[in-house]
Order: C-alpha cells, then structure tokens, then sequence
C-alpha cells in the first residue's frame, strides 16, 4: 500500500506539472491575441481619426463656402 502511495504521488505530482504547464501556454496564448487586438484597436482608431477629420473639414467647408483641400 505505501509503495502503491508512493506511486501515486509522484504521477499527481507529475501531473500537476504537467498541468501547470499548459495552462502557462494557454495563458501566453491568450495574452498573445490580446496584444495583437489591442494594436488593431489602435490602428482603426487612428483611421477614424482621420475619417472624422475629413469629414469634419468637409462639413466646415459646406458652411463657409470654402473647398476641402483633397476631394476625396
């Protein structure tokens, strides 16, 4: 029984280790597309930027009279 015991021990312990790894790489993982979704975030909001200040400029343009600086 105690060898039995013993045994038992080290495979949960293995186990246990085993397990922490993968969750370490699944946690990297996740960790991972958060950055790269942070960034895309980043990158449309400085496109709406933009679009906005167009469009800002735009509008401006209809009320004074003047032309926008690019017609696109």
């Amino acid at each position: 029984l105690s060898v039995l015991q013993s045994r038992m021990h080290r495979a949960l312990v293995e186990y246990f280790r085993q397990r922490g790894l993968y969750s370490q790489a699944g946690l990297a993982k996740f960790q991972a597309a958060s950055h790269e979704n942070a960034q895309k975030i980043l990158a449309v909001q400085g496109e709406l930027s933009k679009t906005i200040q167009h469009i800002t400029a735009f509008l401006h343009s209809l009320t004074d009279g003047s032309s926008t600086e690019d017609d696109n």
